[in-house]
């Protein structure tokens, strides 16, 4: 093994290691939008990336009297749930009607923990973490 790394091209090498740095890095929460992983069909969400994401929604929930606009500290999505690669999940949602969603990659526990931003007109921005 030392042969060949002593052999090996100096700049290949740092190269080599700044992207074994960087897929560790991103493995944590990037404070990126995964919004191009997650599939929408009817009220089933569907992560179709190799990497965690979390989701946040909100909407006229069957089982939930809060509404958008009514998240925490004033924001503006109510719910949240975290998605392993290929997992989908059922919004029950009141026939008809309508709810609203946002995704980042990464993990989130109860409550936004700093994870995302989100104001009163459902735009968000995802943290890094």
């Amino acid at each position: 093994m030392k042969k060949i790394i002593s052999k090996m091209n100096p700049l290949l090498f740092v190269s080599l290691l700044m992207v074994a740095f960087t897929s560790q890095a991103l493995a944590k929460n990037p404070g990126k939008s995964a919004s191009s992983c997650v599939n929408v069909v009817g009220t089933t969400i569907t992560n179709n990336c190799s990497q965690n994401v979390f989701v946040i929604w909100c909407g006229d929930l069957k089982y939930s009297s809060k509404r958008c606009g009514d998240g925490p500290n004033g924001g503006f999505y109510t719910h949240s749930d975290n998605f392993k690669p290929g997992q989908s999940k059922t919004l029950e949602v009141k026939p008809g009607k309508t709810y609203r969603y946002a995704s980042c990659f990464g993990k989130i526990s109860f409550g936004n923990n700093g994870m995302y931003t989100d104001s009163p007109n459902g735009s968000y921005r995802c943290l890094p973490n």
